[in-house]
């Protein structure tokens, strides 16, 4: 089987003949993200501005970054901003030399900038003013949504027409939970983003691709949502945050997972044998005898991993493979 393939049988539980992997660093690339960019005649106006008009500072850390300036901070700003232009065809021009050269790969599309939904609001609005919306301008907010999930519905409808069945998967990128609960209440977010996700999850599946979401969090409340509103696969980064035999109890078979060993935890400050351990439970709790899981690694560099425990990861996952894969539900009640 081919990458594309393997991955492909993994997220619709189709029996992949190994577990697929994205591990770069050892050479096993199964999955791999392919980004869109400001079009090329796109300059900002200063530095670390985005295509939004988000301004970002950066450490000597590798990593995106954090914004710091937001373009749309009184909304009587909202009347001259000009929005990007998701028909600019020379944004996907660095994507399509990239799948040329990797035509057996699974491919997923992503933001160069990554965010999409909430996050691009609150890059427009301010983090707390963002949630300062939610019960002050919520009008406001709707329209404002409106406008950025328009944007992202042309990206994809874009990508479907120009790469015709060579994009894979769409990823979406929206963290939603804090390290106890959901960042707002779910009846809160289902009032202002399920519909908006659900639209977004169908124009990805019109266009012949998977719906990823990326979230970070306890958001184990909102799982049935995402369900429901069409995401084919959670990325998790912190496994242990929302429980790796909780998750997998309720949600495994139900969706797919890309889950990385625990960056906050185990894959930072765990031993080898502690990172090994983890690579095994979600391998149990996560997959299922059908697949359902792809493990991705994370850069270590971002979050100041040790080598070993990258390694770790990558071996387990290999000799592990999917005779592991849903394990903890052999010969026991599955509770869904």
């Amino acid at each position: 089987m081919t990458s594309r393939e393997l991955c492909h049988r993994a997220i619709t539980f189709r029996r992949p003949e190994r577990l697929p992997m994205s591990y770069p660093s050892f050479g096993v690339c199964d999955l791999g993200v392919f980004a869109y960019t400001a079009p090329k005649e796109w300059r900002p106006s200063r530095p670390g501005q985005d295509e939004w008009g988000a301004v970002w500072r950066k450490t000597e850390v590798e990593n995106m970054g954090q914004m710091v300036e937001h373009p749309i901070q009184d909304w009587g700003q909202l009347a001259e901003y000009v929005f990007p232009d998701p028909n600019a065809p020379s944004r996907f021009d660095r994507m399509e030399t990239q799948l040329a050269e990797q035509p057996d790969m699974y491919a997923v599309a992503i933001a160069e900038t990554v965010l999409t939904l909430w996050e691009r609001y609150y890059s427009l609005r301010g983090f707390s003013q963002a949630l300062t919306d939610i019960c002050l301008y919520p009008s406001q907010m709707h329209s404002l949504l409106e406008r950025i999930l328009d944007f992202h519905i042309r990206i994809v409808r874009n990508l479907s027409q120009r790469f015709r069945g060579r994009i894979d998967a769409f990823f979406v990128s929206d963290d939603w939970g804090t390290e106890t609960t959901t960042l707002v209440a779910p009846p809160v977010w289902r009032e202002f983003f399920k519909d908006r996700y659900h639209r977004l999850c169908d124009a990805i599946h019109d266009g012949g691709m998977h719906a990823i979401l990326h979230t970070d969090g306890r958001i184990n409340d909102l799982i049935p949502d995402f369900i429901d509103v069409g995401f084919d696969a959670l990325n998790l980064h912190s496994p242990t945050v929302v429980g790796i035999e909780e998750v997998g109890l309720a949600f495994a078979g139900r969706m797919a997972f890309l889950p990385c060993i625990d960056i906050q935890h185990t894959y930072v400050s765990g031993t080898v044998e502690d990172v090994r351990r983890e690579a095994r439970l979600l391998l149990e709790y996560w997959g299922t005898r059908d697949g359902g899981v792809i493990p991705t690694e994370y850069d270590r560099s971002a979050v100041g991993a040790p080598p070993e425990n990258v390694e770790a990861a990558y071996r387990a996952f290999a000799e592990l493979d999917m005779k592991q894969c849903g394990a903890a539900y052999r010969g026991a009640e599955r509770i869904i």
